[in-house]
């Protein structure tokens, strides 16, 4: 694909979840983790997929009228995922918003047109634009181009990543990027692996390096009960990252199960976890009391 044209499925403006300040976050189509408790389980596939909402249906038919691939089963309000073709003319068709298309291509002038929108709002706040997905260093010319451009127009410029890729995908982007919001879910190396479905030695030696690129880092955690939420995980944590200055914040994110109906839409099957108790989570919070700020 060209540099230019990225695959995407989201772009959320004014959000403050991404980084500092009001953001405008570009959310990336495609990743290369399976996380058990994924929140956007619509980002796995690069590939364009169709959502279905029954809740939003009114069972008119005229998805299945314009249907050539028999989809839609109308009887029991079922859609036959593997036989879509992604062709899109349900979701045109569909006057209720039960039916649309995950993902659409764009070019990077047309992602900085929306994101050069919010531009004063980024000013007073001191926000900017992220890059999130999904994987972004999964499209990581994309990504270089988008966030480069970003850096022209003086917006502050973040990149929300996991970290499966090999290291130059990094070095690509890194002089483009202000500030990296890492994600840490497990430390250890077999439980990352049972939960994710890839172990962490690349993640663990490309967040080596990037903290000895001197790049600002904020820690993302996600924490889910029974998985990762032990004293065990954050004692690690906390001396993997000690002694460097640029890892400026480790944010806690408490399992929540917005991705369950997410996955429901797409045919995908999510499993339903629980967030740590309170007293787990303030265990964690005291062990890394030097990097925890909410």
């Amino acid at each position: 694909m060209d540099k230019n044209i990225g695959r995407i499925f989201n772009i959320q403006r004014f959000s403050v979840h991404d980084g500092p300040g009001i953001r405008t976050t570009v959310f990336m189509k495609g990743c290369n983790l399976r996380c058990a408790w994924c929140h956007n389980p619509e980002s796995y596939k690069k590939e364009l997929q169709i959502r279905y909402q029954p809740d939003k249906c009114v069972e008119c038919g005229m998805c299945a009228q314009v249907c050539a691939s028999g989809v839609y089963v109308r009887d029991k309000r079922r859609v036959n995922q593997q036989a879509c073709t992604v062709c899109g003319r349900c979701a045109r068709e569909c006057l209720y918003g039960a039916l649309q298309i995950w993902g659409e291509d764009k070019s990077v002038d047309e992602v900085i047109d929306i994101v050069r929108k919010d531009i004063e709002y980024f000013k007073n706040s001191n926000g900017g634009m992220t890059v999130s997905g999904g994987e972004p260093l999964l499209q990581t010319d994309f990504v270089r181009e988008l966030l480069r451009r970003a850096k022209e127009e003086g917006i502050h410029t973040a990149l929300d990543t996991a970290g499966n890729v090999p290291w130059e995908h990094f070095e690509k982007v890194l002089p483009f990027t202000d500030l990296v919001l890492l994600d840490l879910k497990i430390m250890d190396s077999s439980l990352h692996k049972r939960y994710t479905g890839v172990s962490n030695e690349l993640i663990l030696e490309n967040a080596k390096c990037l903290f000895e690129s001197g790049t600002k880092v904020h820690i993302r955690v996600p924490l889910i009960k029974g998985i990762n939420e032990s004293e065990e995980n954050a004692y690690m944590l906390r001396d993997f990252v000690k002694g460097y200055s640029n890892i400026e914040e480790i944010k806690l994110l408490p399992y929540h199960s917005m991705g369950i109906a997410k996955g429901d839409s797409i045919g995908v099957d999510m499993k339903c976890f629980e967030p740590p108790g309170e007293s787990n989570l303030d265990n964690i919070r005291k062990i890394l009391k030097q990097f925890v700020k909410s």
